[in-house]
């Protein structure tokens, strides 16, 4: 199978159908007028040289840091942890295997590896055992479909996110020259196996952004520590220069889609926007920083709902694009970017939806596709769904109190500590919707009992209609209701699953309800469409009939709709409709148990805690607890 990120197919009517029309077009005048495609195994584009210097943007006397040792001392043996892998070597047992055009170059480059560095494999999907071709250009892989492939594993390793862990950890460890020593390597190493353009670590631009950003935050802090200029003047001509070729790459293969972009598109734009803050002025980064910076504006009006929640239909890559816009806006402001108020009202609001939707232990409920994403990993042992220090980085922005996370010092020092003014009202508004006439008809009713009992009293409702979620929160207690199906989501519903009115139950700090994940994406197809089905989730189940079906690894069909028919006091009612199925579930608290009563028109099961199986990360698949 040849990689191809080309979402429209003309013998795929269903794609082609969820498609916007205007969008449609581009897509087929795209394919009829291609443009012309840039050739990687023609020259080695490494040989130009940039002619720029980097800039410092950070200081790191004010960061309170918090690093593991341990973890640390895996990079330097190139063990990582990603995805679930474990802790794998990903030192490479073979020589360079590069195109003839690429060979001179990285020969010569990699005289500047100290000497004992091992190279690393970043090629490898460690999963399978498969490995991808770093003399094929990034678009001519070929993919062997029967060794369950996750080209993920390969990414995830080249965003590069352990260096900054690194360089933090080098502010005070005694070790810290063999820590830039490291960086140093792995930098060259980095640039001497994976030329421009060439092998798995070019298939994704929005993973090249997130390679910038980590890369140029993990010099800015190692360079200030190195008090022995082992980053010396050579090696920082070296780094500017691949560091300016990513951000022309990045430019050449902007993932805009026709006009039906999404998360991928808003990190080229904030790769673009690190890169062109850390390097020198010139006429061509004061090029990119405008268009990205008028893009941002653009896209995030279109891919945030009103209410602050992402239309991508997922909890999790909510998180992902708000700190996209997070560092973006921080980015913009340093550069005295004039917002309007609309941008910092949204802003402020995508902030309240993560303090509103997450569990009190500070972690997002499953909800959608969740593959851990993240732009940045400064904490090596956090738990990937506890987005508290996402909040403390927009506290840098719009103010609060002082935190221990490393992103509110970061934010506050890249956006030049400029503070911006969130709504005036960030509350959510009380919902009250009464319908004396409605009734359940021949219901189930499940009942949920405590182990304690709770203090209703205390239990505060934050709706957000437009993206679809409902939650029911307080110290002790939180319910979270999914409504995820708002028409206006991306076209393709590609990170939607079918979890409508399924919850999360949370009762003093135990999980007793809990939306399953994600698990894997292309490399186990069943188990994919599995895990997004609605046999998975806590709703109910119609023999035959899923919410929408799905087509593909990333389409579903946009089907189901979703409507509260009531809410009163800590009592809420909701209605689904797909496929002829009507679905209607209650929701009642009590101080000593949750009761969930169902109707449905056709036969059906409740099938509450029934999916055996459970995903706390993206690559991950245990038996639920």
């Amino acid at each position: 199978m040849k990689i191809s990120f080309k979402v429209f197919n003309l013998s795929n009517l269903k794609i082609a159908k969820q498609l916007p029309f205007k969008i449609l077009i581009k897509r087929i005048l795209k394919r009829i007028f291609p443009s012309k495609k840039i050739d990687y195994t023609l020259e080695d584009i490494r040989r130009s040289a940039s002619n720029y210097t980097v800039n410092s943007l950070l200081n790191i006397t004010d960061f309170k840091i918090s690093s593991n040792p341990e973890i640390i001392s895996c990079y330097l043996k190139h063990e990582f942890d990603l995805l679930g892998s474990g802790w794998v070597s990903r030192n490479s047992t073979r020589e360079l295997n590069l195109a003839d055009e690429h060979q001179f170059f990285s020969e010569n480059l990699s005289q500047n590896i100290g000497g004992g560095y091992q190279l690393i494999n970043w090629q490898l999907d460690v999963a399978s055992g498969f490995s991808f071709r770093a003399n094929k250009q990034f678009d001519d892989q070929i993919i062997d479909k029967s060794k369950n492939v996750d080209i993920k594993n390969c990414w995830e390793l080249g965003r590069l996110q352990h260096l900054p862990q690194m360089a933090i950890a080098a502010i005070t460890a005694e070790n810290k020259e063999e820590l830039i020593i490291e960086f140093k390597n792995q930098s060259i190493d980095f640039i001497v196996s994976n030329p421009i353009g060439m092998g798995v670590q070019w298939a994704c631009a929005m993973d090249v952004g997130i390679r910038l950003a980590n890369w140029l935050v993990a010099y800015d802090i190692f360079k200030q520590v190195d008090s022995t200029n082992i980053l010396n003047d050579k090696f920082t001509l070296i780094l500017t220069d691949a560091i300016y070729q990513h951000a022309l790459f990045i430019y050449n293969h902007l993932e805009h889609k026709e006009g039906a972009a999404g998360n991928h598109y808003l990190f080229n734009l904030v790769g673009l926007l690190f890169a062109t803050n850390y390097l020198s002025i010139k006429d061509e980064t004061l090029e990119w920083r405008a268009f990205a910076e008028e893009e941002i504006e653009k896209e995030f009006e279109k891919q945030f709902f009103s209410d602050g929640g992402n239309f991508e239909g997922s909890t999790t890559y909510h998180c992902l694009s708000a700190e996209a816009m997070l560092y973006a806006t921080a980015l913009m402001l340093r550069n005295g970017k004039k917002l309007s108020k609309n941008y910092i009202d949204l802003l402020g609001k995508s902030a309240q939806f993560i303090k509103d939707v997450i569990k009190p232990n500070g972690e997002m409920p499953q909800f959608g596709d969740n593959d851990s994403g993240r732009l940045f990993k400064f904490l090596p042992e956090s738990s990937l769904l506890n987005y508290e220090s996402l909040l403390a980085g927009f506290s840098g922005l719009f103010g609060g109190k002082e935190t221990t996370f490393v992103e509110q010092k970061i934010i506050e020092q890249i956006s030049k500590n400029t503070k911006i003014v969130a709504p005036i009202s960030l509350e959510k508004k009380k919902h009250q919707i009464r319908n004396a006439k409605h009734q359940l008809q021949k219901p189930t009713t499940t009942e949920i009992k405590f182990a304690n009992d709770i203090n209703t009293d205390e239990i505060k409702l934050y709706a957000y209609d437009e993206f679809g979620i409902y939650v029911f929160k307080s110290a002790q207690f939180y319910l979270a209701i999914s409504t995820i199906s708002n028409k206006k989501m991306h076209h393709s519903w590609g990170h939607v699953h079918n979890d409508k009115l399924s919850f999360d139950l949370q009762v003093n700090g135990i999980d007793m309800v809990k939306d399953p994940g994600t698990y894997t994406y292309s490399a186990f197809p069943d188990k994919r469409n599995e895990y997004r089905s609605s046999k998975a989730h806590h709703g109910i189940v119609v023999k035959g009939i899923d919410q929408n079906k799905e087509f593909g690894l990333v389409y579903l069909e946009r089907e189901i709709t979703c409507k509260v028919l009531e809410i009163k006091g800590l009592t809420i009612t909701l209605q689904a409709n797909y496929y002829g199925v009507e679905h209607t579930r209650k929701f009642t608290i009590l101080d000593n148990q949750l009761i969930v009563t169902d109707y449905c028109n056709k036969p059906y099961k409740v099938n509450i805690n029934k999916f055996e199986e459970y995903s706390p990360i993206y690559g991950v698949s245990q038996k639920r607890d």
